[in-house]
């Protein structure tokens, strides 16, 4: 796929000699500042008193720098980039020789001021080792070389392209630029229904959990597609008493919760209120005139004129995942001030649903991985009876057989989840993630030597990969190597050779 937003000169953006306007436009916009390098961060702390952690921020010749400070032990993380388009907030990445891992750092552009990121809020000692996965980075970055079979890793440079690219809604194009005509590159606007929408929701329709078909990476989808080729959606069910929760990524599920979205025959779509790449900042103007297009006689009779309607009609509001700042709701409400249910049902239900030879796997596989994700049970066991039916027919398909060894792990049932993962080694060998299956089972089963082997060789594999260095930690300590034990205590900080001393 042919770079195309690289740091050219004024000009040199090689979409600008024929698409000028439509490249400046873009430029302004929030997708065009979705990842940067960082640079010369505002300074600042604050204390997590439930955790009784401190974080500060500092810039300044050797880079950025956020220090933890927790009983009584200090560490300074440098970190590389910054994440996010700044309209509501900076998160931010730390680097350490290709792995990347989100800080727990947050600058909140409406407070002027950091806190603790989305996700970190209730975690009893909030930390930098949360991974930074393929799926996270194409949402944010034009392009990232991750490394296959690992979760966070990547081929230097990390990314190809910083913020998002042209080609990630209109495709690769080398074709267009060998022949500059219409038909050549994809308009999503003149795209089906399912494929147009599936050029945004590709970032913005996080889901409860989204299942790759067989064989497929995350990376694979292009625009012109169904993501169903590539992968399912799935969401919480929406009952007659309920909706489904208000997120940040649920901007597709809310607008197709509107009367607007369901009576337009699927004319309504982001793209008409949202131009990617605008001649001018929208406005509370430019918003109702596209309102007014469709409702201009009612709104005629039953508003003033120059009516302020996403104000109203699309109120910003708190999102469950957050953090501190409120999003745009857009399930545009009929009346002002109506109360919306947020109850889910329990229900799982896919977005679209994938071909019929992927169907049961694919659900079974969703229920299995938000029973996790909700520490339920129940669906977790729903989803691995699920899962025995579909491997009838799929006896060497690595996602059911990784699905199956999940639960039954969970299930506290280890014996039988090495089975699943070992058939999983052999379809997949020297495949990090495998090895840490197969090594936590072992441990789970109570052979420490066969554990201390494929954790081990995770390690040579993937030796950022922290889970497995955790299980290979507890190897250790069950076997009285204590000190082996205590050089797996902090792997990053030693990568990172981050200071460490008493406060």
């Amino acid at each position: 796929m042919l770079p195309l937003l690289l740091p050219h000169a004024a000009g040199a953006h090689p979409c600008a000699s024929c698409h000028p306007k439509e490249v400046a436009g873009y430029a302004r916009s929030g997708m065009a500042r979705s990842l940067r390098r960082v640079a010369d961060e505002a300074e600042g702390s604050f204390q997590d008193a439930a955790a009784g952690t401190r974080f500060t921020i500092r810039s300044g010749r050797g880079g950025t720098f956020q220090r933890r400070e927790r009983g009584g032990e200090a560490f300074d993380y440098p970190v590389a980039y910054a994440i996010g388009s700044g309209n509501h907030a900076y998160g931010y990445l730390v680097a350490a020789g290709g792995y990347l891992f989100q800080s727990p750092v947050c600058y909140y552009t409406n407070r002027k001021a950091y806190g603790l990121a989305p996700g970190y809020e209730r975690l009893p000692d909030p930390d930098f080792t949360r991974p930074v996965a393929e799926e996270c980075v194409l949402c944010h970055s034009g392009g990232a070389l991750h490394v296959a079979g690992s979760v966070n890793r990547y081929s230097q440079p990390i990314f190809t392209e910083e913020a998002i690219s042209c080609d990630r809604c209109h495709g690769p194009a080398e074709e267009h630029l060998r022949h500059p005509v219409p038909g050549s590159i994809v308009n999503p606007a003149k795209l089906p229904a399912a494929a147009r929408d599936s050029v945004c929701e590709q970032c913005h329709l996080a889901g409860v959990t989204r299942i790759l078909n067989p064989g497929k990476d995350f990376a694979d989808f292009r625009p012109g597609m169904r993501l169903e080729e590539i992968f399912t959606v799935y969401v919480r069910g929406s009952s007659a008493a309920g909706g489904r929760p208000f997120k940040v990524i649920s901007h597709a599920e809310q607008l197709a919760q509107s009367a607007c979205a369901r009576n337009s025959q699927g004319k309504l779509w982001c793209g008409s209120c949202h131009d990617p790449h605008p001649a001018t900042p929208d406005t509370s103007k430019s918003y109702a005139a596209v309102c007014q297009s469709c409702h201009a006689r009612q709104l005629a009779a039953a508003h003033p004129s120059g009516a302020d309607c996403v104000s109203c009609h699309m109120p910003k509001r708190p999102a469950e995942d957050g953090g501190h700042t409120v999003f745009t709701d857009h399930r545009i409400s009929r009346r002002p001030g109506q109360a919306e249910s947020d109850a889910p049902s329990d229900e799982i239900v896919a977005w679209r649903d994938p071909d019929p030879q992927f169907r049961a796997r694919n659900l079974a596989l969703a229920h299995v991985n938000a029973g996790i994700a909700a520490r339920s049970p129940a669906q977790i066991v729903r989803g691995y009876r699920m899962l025995t039916e579909v491997q009838q027919n799929a006896h060497d398909d690595v996602g059911v057989l990784k699905g199956i060894g999940r639960a039954l792990l969970l299930g506290k049932q280890p014996r039988e989840a090495l089975r699943a993962f070992q058939r999983v080694l052999e379809l997949t060998p020297d495949d990090a993630g495998a090895e840490e299956d197969t090594g936590v089972a072992y441990l789970e089963s109570g052979d420490v030597e066969r554990a201390a082997s494929r954790l081990e060789h995770a390690l040579q594999l993937d030796p950022l990969r922290l889970t497995a260095a955790a299980a290979l930690r507890e190897v250790y300590r069950k076997q009285g190597m204590d000190e082996k034990a205590a050089a797996l205590a902090n792997p990053l900080e030693a990568a990172l050779s981050v200071k460490a001393g008493r406060k």
